[in-house]
């Protein structure tokens, strides 16, 4: 079959209008390059430098982290190339990369995978906490096999100073306070940092409250193409100018020391999160039969509340033997436990209690090449029990123990104008449920990349990626309704392995502008995926998952260019579609797919103002899937300013974010409940980070 790219007339228009700026200021240009050596990432383990990994690589760190974050690790991202959002309701919002997310999506704190239940369904929120990052770091290619082979999509990296690797002189210390017109939202973030001699130590913490968010118009979509989803919601009413039960309260903290000689250090630190949170109406749906015959119909009010302790170790240990420089240890253990209110009653109780344990050798340098092995370990205990959990007395999801073994070892050549890289990881997964037999699933990965210096100032990479995913608890063994999604689910423990096979081409130049251009093809055989029925039981729609093979096809660009000293043009676009190979029902459209993007963002800075303004055009998503609604495109456009100054001992940053300032409806196409809770109309946001 044909997988033709296309994007708008507009987007080849803006490309050229940029390019037709005058060359930019030297001091512009050597202000970028400072900027691109500072960053330091963990793509790769033997290179820190952002320009010497191959894969692409979106770090968030400094003013752009300020700019970017907010609630969900998802919202954070969602504006950067080829990333999107499956948001459910404000507090929730997981990233989709490339059309992944989920299972195939891996999102880590400091290296070890969160061992939470954001997996497990899309209405669950990640443990991860995005105003604490020092950085994030979204990873894609052969750099992401270091971390898991089911990681097709990517790897998104949260990485906080939670056990320092450094003794800071003196006591470093930030306050944060941000106040959201939104949904008159408050936040309060602090971070300590202090030692002396060999030892340091760290304190966090975060505060936000929130109300339900402000929209235009109705919550419910209303729209002549919808007409089936008209007729299913009839008899609903809706809320105008809000989205109901959206409203949130969080509070997060964590310590943490550390023992530092140099190169070597081992510390520990101990976090703890409450999240309490509603999901909109709509997302979980009654039953048929359930109201007493002439008592209407009242919904239930939904939200979860969320408990998290986790316990992590980090240690480096410098030239731990002959022949390798360096060994890094990574553990963390996870008591994770979150309730499905249903008005006053639990609903279904989700508890995951595992640890994970990475230990990675870093070996000297080889003639030219350059590596590291590593072996990573995973076991967790997880459960979901309550009302929403049981079927004909059999559990939702059965209560399981998994565990996963992983061995890596990743070799790298630099020479004067070729750099290679070579990825090899083996695991295996077993999967024992208290009701039924033991699954297993062993998986390989194997990933080969290369870049062609033919210039000083640009490159070509490619890269070769084949990596293998085993099937996840609930795509095996799902078993009944699951009101979250207003779905009725069936596995099937029969699923074999997927298999990727992910090639990709970019160009990259830094010059007198920047530009990066990607395109990649991914063919996933034996892709899992729900498939609608046509049938309902409980007065819920069925789905299974089956395995088919699927194509995603896709693009991403970014121009950069100085137009003066103080101010610089952007312009971006990204594409990804998703087909399936034949078509079991209607569409042969894989759901959920983000549509077509493109737009332009100018930026301003001059001494100590910065600002912003980021104009972005969203296509309708007319591919959407059996039995699913296609989601109307919008335009978005953001705006932000900020001011640093020195006063009273400290560094201080003003800052004002404008969101949605046409007011629009905006629906993503990714998200469950984007016919029921569109994202934040017009909104405020202002704030001020101080630290000493």
């Amino acid at each position: 079959m044909n997988h033709t790219l296309s994007i708008s007339n507009s987007l080849p228009l803006l490309l050229v209008g940029t390019f037709a700026f005058p060359a930019a200021a030297e001091d512009a240009q050597q202000n970028t390059d400072k900027a691109q050596e500072e960053i330091i990432t963990t793509a790769s383990p033997v290179h820190n430098d952002q320009d010497k990994v191959i894969q692409g690589i979106t770090v968030l760190s400094g003013d752009l982290l300020l700019e970017t974050a907010a609630a969900s690790i998802g919202e954070t991202l969602k504006n950067q190339p080829g990333i999107s959002t499956a948001s459910f309701g404000p507090s929730v919002g997981l990233p989709v990369i490339r059309g992944q997310n989920a299972n195939r999506v891996k999102v880590l704190q400091n290296n070890i995978d969160t061992l939470d239940a954001s997996n497990t369904s899309p209405d669950h929120a990640s443990g991860t906490e995005p105003l604490l990052a020092e950085r994030i770091e979204v990873l894609r290619g052969p750099s992401t096999l270091r971390f898991g082979n089911g990681a097709i999509g990517g790897v998104v990296n949260v990485i906080d100073n939670r056990i320092p690797t450094t003794v800071p002189e003196g006591i470093e210390s930030a306050l944060e306070l941000r106040h959201n017109s939104a949904n008159n939202g408050d936040n309060a973030v602090f971070k300590i940092d202090g030692g002396e001699g060999n030892f340091a130590w760290h304190l966090d913490g975060v505060y936000r409250s929130s109300n339900n968010i402000s929209i235009d118009g109705p919550a419910l979509l209303e729209e002549e193409e919808h007409e089936e989803e008209e007729e299913e919601h009839e008899e609903e009413e809706t809320t105008i100018g809000f989205v109901d039960n959206s409203d949130a309260n969080t509070k997060s903290a964590s310590a943490g020391f550390a023992w530092v000689d140099e190169d070597n250090y081992a510390g520990f630190s101990i976090s703890r999160l409450e999240n309490n949170y509603g999901i909109p109406p709509g997302a979980h749906a009654h039953e048929e039969g359930e109201e007493e015959e002439g008592e209407e119909e009242e919904e239930e009010i939904i939200r979860i509340d969320l408990e998290q302790t986790r316990y992590d170790f980090k240690a480096q240990v410098a030239d731990p033997w002959g022949g390798f420089e360096s060994l890094n240890i990574d553990i963390a253990y996870n008591d994770y436990e979150h309730v499905e209110l249903e008005g006053d009653e639990v609903g279904t109780r989700f508890t995951v209690d595992g640890w994970e344990g990475r230990i990675e050798a870093v070996h000297n340098p080889w003639e030219n090449w350059h590596g590291a092995i590593g072996l990573q370990l995973k076991m967790t205990d997880f459960a979901a029990v309550g009302e929403e959990a049981f079927f004909e007395e059999d559990f939702f999801v059965a209560p399981v123990e998994i565990s996963n073994y992983g061995f890596f070892w990743l070799e790298d050549l630099q020479t004067e104008n070729w750099h290679l890289e070579l990825g090899v990881r083996t695991e295996r997964q077993e999967i024992t449920p208290v009701n039924s037999p033991q699954v297993a699933h062993n998986t390989t990965t194997l990933s080969v990349a290369t870049q062609w210096l033919f210039a000083d100032n640009q490159h070509f990479s490619i890269s070769l990626t084949s990596a293998e995913r085993a099937p996840t608890v609930e795509e095996l063994f799902s078993n009944g309704a699951h009101l979250a999604t207003r779905q009725f689910i069936f596995g099937d423990t029969s699923l074999e392995e997927e298999a990727s096979t992910n090639f990709e081409l970019g160009y990259h130049y830094h010059g007198d502008f920047e530009l990066s251009a990607i395109v990649y093809q991914n063919d996933i055989r034996d892709f899992i995926y729900q498939l609608r029925t046509g049938e309902e039981m409980e007065g819920l729609p069925v789905f299974n998952y089956i395995q088919q093979d699927a194509v995603f096809t896709g693009f991403e660009i970014t121009a950069s260019k100085p137009i003066t000293d103080t101010l610089t043009v952007n312009v971006f676009g990204d594409q990804v579609r998703a087909s399936l190979d034949s078509g079991l029902g209607i569409s042969r459209d894989v759901p959920r797919i983000t549509p077509t993007r493109y737009g332009a963002e100018l930026e301003y800075q001059q001494d100590q103002w910065s600002a912003k303004l980021r104009w972005t055009e969203v296509d309708d998503q007319n591919r959407a899937g059996e039995g699913e609604t296609t989601t109307p495109g919008y335009t978005d456009v953001d705006a932000n300013i900020s001011y640093k100054l020195n006063a009273a001992g400290g560094d201080h940053t003003l800052f004002l974010k404008v969101g949605n300032l046409l007011d629009e409806q905006i629906r993503h196409s990714t998200s469950f409940l984007r016919n029921e809770a569109p994202a934040a109309g017009r909104h405020i946001q202002v704030g001020i980070r101080t630290t000493f």
